[in-house]
């Protein structure tokens, strides 16, 4: 079994650009089929253009669209890509596009009940599983994709793009997963300011 958290952080003043610098931190945890823990990393994520126009989009009433629970950001998508691209730029048709697990298997897990609270809205672990499940023994995941959820049911599905925009991407340490073996995935999103 694998674990995976991650969360984004403020993180400096872009004295440049003269601008709050937000970053993502995420956990990668694997254990073996005996509940060991064999490897663990910590990294940084990139919160994409569209994901940060997504937020704005769903706390103010700007016009461009009316954000429904069910279409709202709550998938976790694995890939197994030669080259996880962590850019601003960086797509849900780009992301889906570099992997090969969709459309053969179900790559994307949804939460259905993302807790938000004190700031913070957290993604519940999904448990991925493959033997043709969320994809094949064997299968390297070498990064995730937070998204939008499917809005026709609560179902995994393949591809981060069939359901809409890509929120945010990591670059993980490669993490192979065998016959038995799964990989849980937590998402945290802080937005929270300090106190004064």
């Amino acid at each position: 079994m694998s674990v995976f958290a991650m969360m984004i952080i403020p993180g400096n003043f872009d004295t440049v650009n003269n601008e709050l610098v937000f970053y993502g931190a995420g956990t990668i945890t694997q254990y073996d089929k005996d509940g060991y823990e064999v490897f663990s990393q910590t990294i940084h994520n990139r919160l994409v253009d569209t994901g940060e126009d997504f937020i704005l989009d769903a706390v103010f009433q700007d016009g461009a669209t009316d954000v429904a629970d069910n279409v709202q950001i709550g998938s976790i998508c694995i890939g197994n890509q030669g080259t996880v691209t962590v850019a601003e730029t960086e797509t849900a048709a780009d992301f889906d596009g570099d992997e090969t697990i969709a459309p053969t298997d179900d790559n994307c897990k949804e939460d259905t009940s993302v807790v938000t609270t004190g700031g913070i809205a957290t993604v519940n672990p999904p448990t991925f599983t493959c033997g043709g499940t969320n994809c094949v023994d064997g299968t390297t995941i070498t990064g995730f994709a937070v998204c939008q959820n499917d809005a026709t049911d609560d179902l995994d599905f393949a591809g981060c793009a069939t359901e809409g925009i890509l929120f945010a991407v990591i670059d993980s340490a490669d993490t192979t997963l065998n016959a038995g073996e799964t990989l849980s995935i937590t998402y945290n999103l802080d937005i929270t300011s300090g106190s004064s």
